[in-house]
């Protein structure tokens, strides 16, 4: 029973990058091993598949959240502020260096 409970866990892991042909293959297996019934066999695998859409739906749905939250839109009046703040620190740098600063070009 024990053998059953690790490799239930483990197919539970497993199951969202396993399609249903591997799953039945770890469920006949289980029956070949006394551990599932037959007549057990094809809800275990119904049951093993539909988790392991709900698991890989539920993963995209995390990885989809994480995207949203570290994706942001640059505006043009943030690349003119960091166009501008460059442009001040470079006349820093030539200021130290000893050089007159350059004339900002204009697009």
């Amino acid at each position: 029973m024990t053998g059953l409970i690790e490799k239930s866990l483990l197919a539970g892991l497993g199951v969202m990058v396993l399609t249903r042909d591997k799953v039945k293959e770890f469920v006949d297996k289980l029956v070949e091993e006394g551990e599932v019934k037959p007549e057990e066999a094809p809800s275990i695998v119904d049951k093993l598949v539909e988790r392991g859409e709900a698991e890989r739906e539920e993963l995209r749905k995390l990885v989809r959240d994480e995207l949203d939250k570290t994706r942001f839109v640059v505006s043009r009046r943030d690349i003119e502020a960091l166009s501008q703040k460059i442009d001040e620190l470079a006349a820093q740098v030539e200021k130290l260096a000893g050089k007159k600063p350059a004339k900002k070009q204009t697009n």
